[in-house]
């Protein structure tokens, strides 16, 4: 587990859907490759803000086993750092998709 702060702990991350390893910015609208030290958006993520979002949303996202999350039971089991507040939706996604003939 991580130590330092990173994008990973920050509550501005998600995760690509498509590309797992691309952490996704919303704060700044960007792609960060390599998540780096924190920025001046940096809102660090918590437990709470977590448990707020679930109970918002009915589900969170595990962007270590790409599998969702629908209770605090299930939240404990897996890293908060790998769990974004936010879904990342593209929208462009199904130009990417090949067609089954």
């Amino acid at each position: 587990m991580r130590n330092e702060l990173d994008c990973h702990r920050c509550s501005h991350f998600t995760v690509h859907p498509n590309y797992p390893y691309l952490v996704v910015c919303l704060e700044k609208q960007q792609i960060v490759s390599q998540p780096r030290e924190v920025c001046k958006n940096y809102v660090e993520k918590t437990w709470e803000s977590l448990l707020e979002r679930l109970s918002e949303t009915g589900f969170l996202y595990c962007a270590e086993c790409g599998k969702p999350i629908f209770n605090h039971e299930e939240l404990a089991k897996h890293k908060a750092e790998l769990i974004p507040l936010e879904y990342f939706t593209d929208e462009v996604a199904y130009e990417e998709a090949y067609s089954a003939d």
